[in-house]
């Protein structure tokens, strides 16, 4: 199948999970020799992807969306759905300015090129690739307060060791 004849779409707003867009993954110590980003989608926004992946060919074999479950700590009911690329995707921001992939981290929002495409081997199913990203929101630290800082911490100034 031409790349022509894939499925493509740009995602609703998703958050950003693993994503490994300035290396390739690796898994279990091996290097896939593919850029991956593993995207969590809200149950009411999961209709656009559900339609391409049945457009692509969905239904017969695997396919790419994942329900997590109702009990996980972080995204209970929600969908993920991850994508991949031989190469290298570029980032923009909301004013289409370009990003540092390095910005793009766990938790961060997004918006995502996606493409869907049938596969024959082990049973068939239905493959999604990743395309540019638009990072709408990063992810800055923690989101966990700590509160006030208790005395004799916080800024320490040139020369001045905490030790």
């Amino acid at each position: 199948m031409a790349n022509t004849d894939k499925v493509q779409i740009v995602t609703p707003v998703v958050t950003a999970k693993f994503p490994n867009l300035l290396e390739t993954e690796k898994f279990d110590g091996t290097d896939t020799g593919k850029f991956s980003l593993t995207m969590v989608i809200k149950p009411e926004e999961v209709d656009t992807i559900e339609k391409a992946i049945a457009q692509a060919g969905g239904g017969k074999g695997r396919s790419p969306l994942k329900l997590i479950a109702t009990d996980d700590a972080y995204h209970p009911g929600a969908f993920q759905v991850k994508a991949k690329s031989k190469y290298p995707v570029r980032a923009v921001d909301v004013t289409g300015k370009p990003v540092d992939l390095g910005e793009i981290t766990n938790g961060a929002e997004v918006r995502v090129k996606l493409g869907f495409a049938p596969y024959a081997q082990s049973g068939g199913g239905v493959t999604c690739y990743l395309g540019d990203i638009q990072l709408l929101k990063a992810r800055k630290g923690a989101d966990i307060d700590f509160g006030d800082l208790p005395p004799g911490y916080g800024e320490f100034e040139e020369g001045d060791l905490p030790f």
